[in-house]
């Protein structure tokens, strides 16, 4: 049976309406939230990273990406779709296990993009992150 080993979690904002951080075309993207935990040298090892967003679509329709960095290496995304007009508000829960971490303390970085032209989308939040460590 697996063990809680490590555990960290950053609240940005917990409240919808904390931050405007605007949704930038990609190849842009913006850093929304980071966590770190430390991961020790056992098999088998795993990391649940939990993420929580908060997007206002504000014009047109289409799709934004979100992605979750180890270090500088993409371990996961998610594309999400979004009608301004009809879904203004959107709250997007995100789980991703990684089950390759390397031992030693590892950053987990949550990012976003519209990948879209003719979409603008503000996060408005909340935004949280933690990440889990088992083994």
């Amino acid at each position: 049976m697996p063990h809680l080993l490590d555990f960290n979690a950053s609240v940005v904002t917990p409240i919808s309406g904390g931050v405007a951080i605007p949704v930038p075309l990609t190849p842009a993207k913006v850093t929304l939230a980071s966590v770190i935990v430390t991961i020790p040298a056992v098999v088998p090892r795993f990391v649940q990273i939990n993420a929580t967003v908060g997007v206002s679509g504000d014009v047109g329709t289409g799709t934004y990406l979100y992605r979750i960095n180890r270090g500088g290496t993409e371990i996961y995304y998610s594309l999400v779709g979004i009608e301004s007009g009809y879904e203004k508000f959107e709250l997007n829960t995100l789980l991703a296990i990684d089950g390759n971490a390397t031992p030693g303390p590892q950053a987990y970085t949550l990012t976003i993009e519209t990948v879209s032209p003719g979409l603008t989308a503000t996060v408005i939040g909340p935004i949280e992150i933690s990440a889990s460590v088992y083994g």
